[in-house]
């Protein structure tokens, strides 16, 4: 690893990301159970305002760049940190339901423009241009780890003995992140004037294609983790994803691109299959398992395609649509999974079955050769 990527700066910018991602995902099974089980709301009342951070997900967007561009970027991240906060404090109040869809969506407005900032703009700052795509990767692998890790701490937090300690683990993460945020080295940036609107770290428009690949892959896990609100799904969930990383370092790096894209979406299809015909205890382990290796595989690819497709200023918005995409849908799929209720999974998991299956062809047979006309670098 180049001497940018083991400095200090570097590591700050992946501990924050890995801190914030892990307590917004922790509220994520962690509002519908609570609601669930303190106040007798039924999980499909409970789930749908989880829409509306899929909503606020799109509201900072075209003003992210201003707001990066306009104040000092520090200070941009460490506010939406704060209101990330404030927001996990007061979901452990008891509220009205339209209330805590209004505190959903101001969340997925402060986590989109967080990312922006820290991963779109702080992190390209910090790391030379040879070295951005592989920044750009890492950084990306702590959001997956914080994935199963944060929805563990979640659900454990509703047990009596450990809420009185675990309901504060947001305030802690918050505070070490605004710490590290203001330990940040960045370099000097003359003063722009940029538009209030605009698409700059916040969308690619020719990386829909992968977009389109990635929403099925995130939307399936987002459906696997409402229907296993356990905290064992989610340890065997980090074990893919450890996997997965480490089959990429091992076996895939020099490898044909195709190789690890078929053996993450079989993996996907293989743990779907289990689910519909299998509901062993074990058999969930092991679909949890091939579930993290095969989003680990899929997305990180896909995340090193928009970035390869980029023009060397528009590493943030790859970035941003990678993000935006990753997170919207497995926002869908755990709200679709709460809305249907445990009696109609089996039907949403036949139709995540036939869409991961019809968007291994469209890779195979389309994207592929896509990727390979366009790509710059």
């Amino acid at each position: 690893m180049h001497s940018s990527l083991r400095s200090i700066n570097f590591w700050r910018v992946i501990f924050i990301n890995l801190l914030v991602s892990a307590f917004v995902y922790m509220l994520m099974p962690l509002w519908p159970l609570m609601l669930h089980v303190k106040e007798g709301v039924p999980i499909q009342e409970s789930g749908w305002p989880m829409m509306f951070f899929c909503l606020g997900l799109f509201v900072p967007g075209p003003f992210s760049s201003y707001l990066v561009d306009k104040y000092r970027r520090k200070d941009v991240c460490m506010w939406s940190i704060s209101i990330l906060v404030l927001v996990s404090l007061l979901s452990t109040l008891v509220l009205p339901i339209y209330l805590i869809a209004v505190l959903r969506f101001v969340q997925g407005a402060s986590f989109a423009l967080f990312h922006i900032v820290l991963g779109s703009t702080i992190l390209i700052d910090i790391t030379i241009s040879k070295r951005r795509d592989l920044a750009s990767y890492i950084y990306f692998w702590a959001s997956r780890l914080a994935v199963a890790l944060g929805p563990a701490f979640g659900i454990m937090a509703l047990e009596p003995e450990l809420w009185e300690y675990l309901k504060y683990f947001p305030v802690l993460c918050a505070a070490l992140s605004v710490y590290l945020v203001a330990r940040i080295d960045l370099p000097f940036r003359s003063p722009l004037e940029p538009k209030i609107v605009s698409f700059d770290r916040f969308w690619l428009n020719r990386g829909w294609p992968f977009a389109l690949l990635l929403f099925p892959v995130t939307f399936s896990l987002g459906i696997e983790m409402a229907s296993n609100l356990h905290p064992l799904f989610f340890v065997f969930l980090l074990v893919g994803f450890v996997a997965s990383l480490l089959l990429h370092a091992i076996v895939f790096y020099r490898s044909d691109i195709r190789a690890e894209m078929f053996t993450g979406y079989l993996a996907l299809v293989c743990a779907f299959i289990m689910l519909i015909w299998q509901d062993d205890e074990y058999m969930v382990r092991v679909a949890a398992g091939l579930t993290g290796y095969g989003v680990g595989s899929v997305s990180g690819r896909l995340q090193y395609f928009l970035t390869r497709i980029s023009k060397h200023t528009e590493r943030g918005s790859a970035q941003g649509t990678y993000k935006l995409t990753f997170e919207f849908g497995l926002c869908v799929g755990f709200c679709l999974a709460c809305a249907v209720g445990h009696q109609n999974l089996g039907v949403l998991s036949y139709v995540c079955l036939g869409v991961l299956v019809g968007s291994l062809f469209l890779y195979l047979f389309v994207a592929h050769f896509w990727f390979l006309k366009r790509s710059l670098r």
